[in-house]
């Protein structure tokens, strides 16, 4: 008796400790108990503009992803990739930035060599978009690539360079001789 007791007013304690978190940082999702520290310390909310042309670095997201640019260029993509997965989790995975991100980050990931990581995050960014039948043209590189490595049916508004690549490398898997 003593025992079920002890245990009720410690589920208590633990179950009002979990509302007094939740309240303290009025956010519905209790992210006190999140360490989504940033070793950056930017800000939760980062609005860049659409055109990487028109991204002055003011900020320190614009800055980062400005440095992510110019690495990029300099073909030091370990670095680029750090900085835009850096931004990237800041960004609310609805959000059109966060698919941007993660579209730049499957095309470093295939100029790195990286064919793992490339899948994961184009299928990443097709389930975003909700694996649409006709993917917008920003995205579509990626994910028809991505789509033709995993043999799943290609987008319909793919280039017909893509659909050959399709038929003559992956279309058949079966196809290859028997030594």
């Amino acid at each position: 008796m003593k025992l079920t007791k002890n245990i009720g007013q410690i589920s208590l304690l633990f179950w009002l400790f979990i509302v007094l978190a939740g309240c303290q940082t009025s956010d519905p999702n209790f992210s006190a108990f999140l360490d989504r520290e940033s070793g950056f310390n930017l800000p939760e909310q980062v609005v860049l503009p659409r055109d990487p042309e028109q991204i002055t670095g003011k900020s320190q997201a614009e800055q980062m992803v400005s440095n992510a640019i110019e690495l990029g260029k300099l073909k030091r993509y370990g670095e680029a990739e750090r900085l835009l997965r850096e931004v990237r989790s800041l960004q609310y995975r609805e959000s059109e930035a966060y698919r941007a991100i993660t579209n730049v980050l499957a095309i470093i990931s295939l100029k790195r060599g990286d064919l793992e990581v490339f899948k994961r995050l184009g299928g990443e960014l097709d389930m975003l978009l909700g694996k649409p039948l006709k993917v917008p043209a920003k995205h579509l590189a990626v994910i028809s690539l991505a789509r033709v490595m995993s043999g799943s049916p290609i987008p319909i508004n793919a280039p017909e360079r893509l659909r050959k690549f399709q038929r003559n490398y992956f279309s058949n898997k079966s196809n290859t001789r028997k030594l």
